[in-house]
C-alpha cells in the first residue's frame, strides 16, 4: 500500500516509517512540518494539518493513512491550542479520507482518556488490568483531544465507511530515551501504570493497518503497552498505597503485569510487545 504517515518526523513517526518500509514493504509518504531522517520515506511532504487544503493535497493518491500528527502534551503549548490543533487535524484527515475514497486509517489515541486514578476514586473501574471497555474521563486538553479524535473517526465510519484502528499507547519511550525518561517511576501514579517503546507502537500500527479490512467500518480501539508495568515493584503492592480505592482490584494483577490490558491487541492484531524497561535497561 501507499501509506501517508502524518507526524512522521516525531518519536513514533520515525519508528513507523522504518516498520512500514523495512518490515511491511509498503510505499511510505512522510507528512510533517519538518523533514524526517534522510532515506526513511519514499516521499516527504510538508503539511499543516490544521489547513484542510494542505491535508487534501498530501493525502491524495494514498491507499491508507497513519495519523500521528498532534501536539503530544500541554507542556509547551496552551491547553486550548492543543485541543484546537489536535481535533482540527483529525477533522481534516477524516474529511479528506472521505472525499478521496481512502478507507483505511490508523490513529494514535492515548490511554490518558481513561484517567484510571480518577475513575477509581469514583467507582468507574471494575477490573484490572483495564481493557478498552473502560469509560472515558479525560482530565486535560490533550486527553480530551484524543477522545474527540476517536469520535470524529467513528462518525467518519458511519458517513464514508472509514475503517479506523485507534491505538491507545501509554507513556511512549524512544530507543534513545531509556536511560533518561525510560527509568521506572515507582512513586508516581501517572508514570507507573504502563509504558511502551516507540518501536512497539510502530509494530502495532503496521499490524492494525494490515487488519483493517477484517475490522470493518467504524472506530476500533486497542490498548498498546509493554507487557509489564513501568514500576520495579508489582502493581498489586504499589497501587493500594497510592490509590487505596484500587486496593481490592489491584490484587488481580499478576507479578509485573501492566495496568492496561493488551489482550485485545494480542488476539485481534497479533500484537506482542518486544521491549520494556526490563529488556532495555537490564535491571
Amino acid at each position: 500500500m501507499k501509506v501517508a504517515v502524518t507526524g512522521a518526523a516525531g518519536r513514533v513517526g520515525r519508528a513507523v516509517l522504518r516498520e512500514l518500509k523495512e518490515v511491511g514493504g509498503h510505499t511510505v509518504w512522510a507528512v510533517d512540518r519538518v523533514l524526517p531522517p534522510a532515506g526513511s520515506a519514499d516521499r516527504a511532504l510538508f503539511a499543516d494539518l490544521s489547513d484542510p487544503g494542505s491535508v487534501y493535497g498530501v493525502l491524495a493518491g494514498s491507499d491508507a493513512v497513519i495519523h500521528l500528527g498532534a501536539y503530544p502534551n500541554t507542556q509547551h503549548h496552551p491547553a486550548e491550542h492543543v485541543f484546537v490543533n489536535n481535533t482540527a487535524a483529525c477533522a481534516n484527515v477524516a474529511a479528506a479520507c472521505g472525499a478521496l475514497g481512502i478507507r483505511r486509517l490508523v490513529y494514535t489515541s492515548s490511554v490518558t482518556i481513561y484517567s484510571l486514578g480518577w475513575q477509581a476514586r469514583h467507582g468507574g473501574i471494575t477490573a484490572l488490568p483495564a481493557d478498552e471497555s473502560v469509560g472515558h474521563h479525560p482530565q486535560n486538553a490533550y486527553a480530551l483531544s484524543k477522545w474527540v479524535g476517536e469520535e470524529i473517526f467513528a462518525l467518519a465510519g458511519e458517513e464514508s465507511g472509514l475503517q479506523t484502528a485507534s491505538l491507545r499507547p501509554s507513556l511512549v519511550i524512544g530507543p534513545d530515551e531509556w536511560t533518561t525518561r525510560g527509568r521506572p517511576r515507582d512513586n508516581a501514579v501517572g508514570g507507573l501504570w504502563g509504558h511502551v517503546d516507540s518501536r512497539d507502537v510502530a509494530l502495532a500500527a503496521r499490524l492494525a493497518l494490515e487488519h483493517l479490512d477484517e475490522l470493518g467500518p467504524g472506530n476500533h480501539p486497542f490498548n498498546i503497552n509493554a507487557a509489564v508495568a513501568h514500576c520495579r515493584r508489582p502493581l498489586a503492592e504499589v497501587l493500594p498505597e497510592l490509590v487505596p480505592e484500587l486496593g481490592a482490584l489491584a490484587g488481580s494483577l499478576k507479578g509485573p503485569e501492566t495496568a492496561y490490558g493488551i489482550e485485545k491487541a494480542r488476539r485481534v492484531l497479533g500484537y506482542e510487545p518486544r521491549h520494556s524497561w526490563r529488556t532495555e535497561l537490564g535491571d
